[in-house]
C-alpha cells in the first residue's frame, strides 16, 4: 500500500497533526522529517504533535537509521507526542526511539483522549478546548 501523509496545523503555531497511512520507507520519513522540522522551528515553544496512526502500514524496525530520518525529534521547541492508532509492536519501538532523543511521548486510544491530554499538559489548548475552537477528529 503506498504512504499518503498529512501534515498541517491543527492548533496553529502549537498543535502539528501527522496523520500517516500505508507503509512507510526510509525516504517517505526524511520528506515527513522535512516538513515537521519547519512546523516545529516556526511554532510557539512548546511544539506539541498529535499523530494519527490508524492507518499506518509497516516501516523499518532500524532504530539507527530512524533516529538519523527522524532528526525533528531532536528540536528543541518540540513539546509533548501524542499518538493513537497504532500496534503495540509499533508503539513500543516509537517509545524506544522516543525516549533515546528525550522526548515524551504517549499512547492513548483515539482522538478525543489525545486532545484531553494534550489539554492537560498545556493551558492554551486546554482553553481552546473549552471554547470549542478545537476540530473534532476528521
Amino acid at each position: 500500500m503506498p504512504t499518503t501523509h498529512v501534515i498541517d496545523w491543527l492548533i496553529k503555531d502549537r498543535l502539528i497533526l501527522l496523520q500517516v497511512s500505508g507503509d512507510i520507507s526510509f525516504e517517505d520519513i526524511e520528506g515527513i522529517n522535512a516538513k515537521l522540522t519547519e512546523l516545529i522551528r516556526a511554532g510557539e515553544p512548546p511544539v506539541h504533535m498529535l499523530a494519527d496512526l490508524k492507518e499506518l502500514g509497516r516501516f523499518p524496525f532500524d532504530l539507527v537509521g530512524m533516529r538519523r530520518a527522524a532528526s525533528y525529534l531532536e528540536e528543541p521547541n518540540l513539546g509533548l507526542i501524542m499518538a493513537y492508532g497504532t500496534s503495540s509492536l509499533a508503539s513500543s519501538f516509537a517509545q524506544l526511539l522516543t525516549s533515546l532523543a528525550g522526548v515524551r511521548m504517549r499512547f492513548v486510544r483515539n482522538y478525543a483522549q489525545a486532545i484531553q491530554v494534550l489539554a492537560a499538559e498545556d493551558a492554551r489548548i486546554k482553553a481552546l478546548l473549552e471554547a470549542g475552537k478545537i476540530p473534532a477528529e476528521g
